[in-house]
């Protein structure tokens, strides 16, 4: 049976609310019959950064898939040759998933911006539909520049129709919580109460296991 399917990248160092709320938007607003969060074995733009174990982050993101049933975690990632290029995951899950199905792929709207330091940017546009997730002050011009360069016609505010027939990029509706990771694993290092950014599993987890300390 033919399926939409959402793709939710990223490093999930660690997994918060905001990620939860941008799955539940983009699944709400596009009828996606699931979910994938499928975190970094090894981001390109975060090589010489520290991040917390790929197994630890897997981990986390599994607890907190488990608030939803149709969310799921794939690891496939961690199967992969570092570093973890977008283009090269979009194709392992189309050949995992079936060439049926159709794939979004969900994107905060500073990830997106920067999509022509992506590689293989013009393939992933022809492969996945894009969904991005705008921020509170983020510059319409950026937007129409990135337009003009992609050769994207804008239609209206929350859709892009390309001029080359890659697939078409539309603008959630719904705007998430302003949360960061770096944020939250600060206020953890400082033993500071995280309240609702994180899940309740996902924050014991992270106590017993002595993360971020």
């Amino acid at each position: 049976m033919k399926q939409k399917i959402g793709v939710l990248g990223g490093t999930f160092d660690p997994v918060h609310t905001s990620h939860l709320e941008l799955a539940a938007a983009a699944q709400s607003e596009f009828n996606l019959n699931r979910v994938i969060f499928v975190p970094s074995a090894a981001p390109p733009h975060k090589m010489a950064a520290r991040v917390s174990s790929f197994e630890h982050r897997v981990r986390m993101v599994e607890i907190a898939c488990k608030l939803s049933q149709t969310f799921d975690c794939n690891p496939l990632e961690g199967q992969m040759p570092a570093p973890s290029y977008t283009i090269d995951t979009i194709k392992s899950l189309l050949s995992e998933l079936g060439q049926e199905n159709t794939l979004y792929f969900i994107v905060g709207c500073d990830a997106f911006l920067d999509i022509l330091t992506w590689k293989s940017y013009r393939e992933i546009l022809n492969l996945v539909s894009i969904l991005v997730s705008r921020r509170k002050g983020v510059d319409e011009t950026e937007l129409v520049d990135l337009a003009r360069i992609l050769d994207y016609n804008i239609i209206k505010k929350s859709i892009w129709s390309s001029s080359k027939g890659d697939k078409n990029i539309h603008f959630l509706k719904r705007v998430p919580a302003d949360l960061s990771s770096t944020m939250i694993k600060k206020y953890l290092y400082n033993d500071l109460i995280v309240g609702k950014n994180i899940p309740k599993k996902v924050a014991k987890y992270i106590r017993e296991n002595s993360l971020y300390k």
